[in-house]
């Protein structure tokens, strides 16, 4: 069936984003998405002997800071990719799941909250915020701005308004290229010591 409506066609370039500096900021979730992987351990395996996980995607928005030119960096956003659905302590502390939702929530999670943690729970998060430790690591000629680690907030800041989260909001293709480069990267920076298993 032929387009009907009148539609324009522009042309976008690629946006190159330079590192964030390396520093604490504030920052508000904007979204939570969940896709079904290979395991760490079997996804070089043929597709028939892989075993299959589900793992979240928890997008950041910078609400404040600046670049080392003075420019605001409100808006910029970050992620924190493959975060197992479940929550493990071990030896090197408590999984990233458990980091996030405790600085979201501002306290240690109850017994209560953990028998209660589902979608809902997770998707009640979005729009709360926390603060993230930002490091960055080199592969080869790019560099990662990868969140260090997580706090509560101290003092809440102004939220992100709707326009900012629809400017913030990354398409499926533009998230599918980010997933790509960050697990070439992923490769060089996993410690087997963070590695439950």
């Amino acid at each position: 069936m032929p387009i009907k409506q009148d539609i324009t066609i522009e042309k976008k370039e690629k946006q190159e984003f330079s590192p964030l500096p390396e520093n604490i900021y504030q920052v508000e979730l904007l979204d939570i998405d969940s896709e079904i992987r290979p395991t760490y351990k079997t996804r070089n395996e043929p597709k028939e002997n892989q075993i299959m996980e589900t793992v979240l995607k928890f997008q950041f928005t910078l609400l404040g800071g600046k670049d080392k030119d003075g420019t605001s960096l409100r808006g910029r956003n970050v992620w924190e990719n493959f975060v197992p659905t479940y929550l493990y302590e071990g030896k090197n502390g408590k999984n990233k799941l458990y980091q996030i939702t405790e600085a979201l929530l501002g306290h240690n999670l109850t017994l209560e909250e953990e028998a209660k943690m589902d979608k809902e729970f997770l998707n009640n998060l979005i729009g709360s915020q926390c603060r993230i430790g930002i490091k960055n690591t080199k592969s080869g000629d790019k560099i990662y701005s990868n969140i260090d680690i997580y706090y509560s907030i101290e003092q809440e800041m102004n939220p992100l308004t709707d326009e900012e989260k629809e400017k913030a909001t990354v398409s499926k293709k533009q998230d599918e290229e980010a997933d790509k480069e960050l697990e070439q990267m992923g490769e060089e920076v996993i410690n087997s010591e963070d590695i439950p298993f």
